[in-house]
């Protein structure tokens, strides 16, 4: 629209009343307000987006680089290879354990179908 007031001003001077013209300018006042709600509303899920991105980015660099990871490096350091080995094994076998669920869900999938695997 080209000129966005056309209409407000067109009521205001068909009015003889000076009701109308102040609902105008109180109508006009609202959707300033509105306008402005919405764009604070917006920039406030903007900033809260970007702050749990960089809580994620910080606990994922804790993980690597933090008190945690510094003890546990002291803690590999005291262990022998067989010691290092057996913990990486059993570390595989976790692994191994937490995917059943995922392959007997996909064997029930390729067997029953979609329909009964939900059930």
């Amino acid at each position: 629209m080209a000129f966005p007031r056309l209409q407000e001003l067109a009521a205001a001077q068909n009015s003889n009343n000076l009701s109308d013209a102040i609902s105008v300018y109180i109508e006009r006042k609202i959707n300033d307000d509105l306008h402005f709600a919405a764009g604070l509303s917006h920039l406030w899920e903007v900033l809260y987006c970007r702050v749990n991105g960089h809580r994620l980015l910080i606990a994922e660099l804790n993980v690597f680089g933090g008190p945690l990871a510094l003890k546990c490096v002291a803690f590999f350091m005291q262990l022998s290879q067989t010691e290092v080995l057996k913990m990486l094994e059993i570390r595989k076998l976790i692994a191994e354990i937490r995917m059943i669920p995922v392959r007997l869900y996909l064997l029930l999938y390729c067997v029953h179908g979609d329909d009964e695997v939900g059930t």
